[in-house]
């Protein structure tokens, strides 16, 4: 799934060191005129899944694609896969892949926000419906039950907790939480980030008109993270200074990291973009330390060693990456000047190597040097069993780098 567990720690237990030195082996691409796709999953059985958009046809597909880059099949679903938070599918334990998406987005009607279970096969097993205009990535729990975060048409969203049947177990009332896909703890603790939210006064009939007035006469939006047991109960929310657009990452230890973009409404005299935050939270929703910059981080990955590898951009066209102990220090740095922004999630070798994308796509060494990198676009990496990596390249198509492809 997104982040390659629950925690979504964005480690590996499958090695990139022996075979993988940076060559695409294969791209696929499927077909259409103008097609997005999304974070791919790998399945127990080394099939790849991801979620594509044409956005000119206005069709959308989960796609299983085999290691060696072949077509294997295409679900058609109702409107669009959402796409804006690059949402990736998530497989089960038994294999059945869960994906998310919008339908109506190109009418003028009310949107309407689906869960949908697609076996190994390509055949819908069934289709949730749930309140939203747009829809997170799903994570599923060690219990095997479905959470998405939603945001509502009108400014507010829901965590939802799904059966494996389809059944819905709990929602509950959050903030606008699509783009933050949830992240579980150990405890079995639920946790997400809000890109805000409004709190209407007691009684109103939500409406387009309702959220605009609140806008015009002053209301706030606040921005939190929410910590909500397994039974949907909040047990507490810690608020951030801006919105969160990306997924928490849970530390063995159960300290929650989380980045957010930022003040937007005020922005400091000297035109720079809102300074950002990077959060460490403890398990009880207090501050332990926080970094603070004009830098836009990227969720971070966790080591098995417990080392926070955070990328992150300034203003120039440099990609960072930063090696922290638990406790906020540094152990190593690596930046490559003038060579592209990151923009992602890294993801965690085996043996060490971080691989960090963006405008480009770095492989690291677990001492902070350059192993290789692919000086294209590329998106989010995941790893396969074979130690190929994975990841959307070039004009929205998937790239094997490196790998056997057995």
């Amino acid at each position: 799934m997104l982040g390659r567990d629950p925690a979504h720690r964005g480690r590996s237990e499958h090695s990139a060191a022996a075979n993988n030195s940076g060559v695409v082996r294969w791209k696929f691409q499927p077909q259409g005129s103008k097609n997005r796709l999304s974070i791919p999953t790998i399945g127990a059985n080394g099939i790849i899944y991801l979620a594509g958009t044409d956005l000119d046809a206005h069709s959308s597909h989960l796609y299983a694609v085999s290691p060696h880059g072949t077509q294997l099949w295409a679900l058609p679903t109702s409107g669009r896969l959402s796409w804006e938070n690059e949402a990736s599918p998530a497989v089960g334990n038994d294999g059945t892949i869960y994906v998310t998406g919008v339908e109506n987005v190109y009418n003028a009607v009310p949107e309407k926000a689906y869960v949908y279970a697609v076996s190994a096969k390509g055949d819908l097993l069934w289709q949730s419906e749930i309140e939203g205009a747009d829809i997170s990535a799903p994570t599923i729990g060690n219990d095997g039950i479905i959470y998405v975060g939603t945001h509502g048409p009108y400014g507010n969203g829901h965590l939802y907790a799904i059966r494996h049947n389809g059944e819905i177990r709990w929602k509950v009332e959050t903030g606008d939480i699509s783009n933050s896909s949830p992240a579980i703890g150990a405890d079995g603790t639920i946790y997400v980030g809000s890109f805000g939210r409004i709190d209407f006064p007691k009684g109103s009939k939500l409406s387009p008109q309702t959220l605009s007035r609140a806008f015009y006469e002053g209301l706030k939006a606040e921005f939190d993270v929410y910590a909500i047991d397994n039974t949907g109960k909040l047990k507490w929310k810690f608020k951030t200074r801006g919105g969160v657009e990306q997924a928490p990452t849970v530390a063995p230890d159960g300290t929650i990291y989380v980045a957010d973009i930022g003040d937007t409404e005020h922005i400091a005299a000297s035109h720079h973009s809102p300074a950002e935050n990077f959060y460490a939270i403890d398990r009880n929703g207090k501050l332990k330390w926080k970094l603070t910059q004009y830098w836009g981080f990227s969720a971070p990955a966790i080591g098995a060693d417990g080392i926070i590898y955070l990328g992150f951009r300034d203003d120039s066209l440099t990609a960072y990456l930063d090696a922290m102990t638990p406790d906020g220090k540094v152990k190593w740095k690596f930046s490559d000047v003038e060579s592209g922004r990151v923009s992602w999630q890294p993801a965690i070798g085996a043996e060490g190597t971080v691989f960090l994308s963006g405008d480009g796509l770095w492989a690291v060494n677990s001492n902070g040097t350059l192993k290789w990198k692919y000086e294209h676009a590329a998106g989010s990496p995941v790893l396969g069993a074979d130690g190929t990596v994975y990841a959307i390249c070039g004009n929205d198509e998937l790239c094997a780098f490196g790998g056997s492809g057995r």
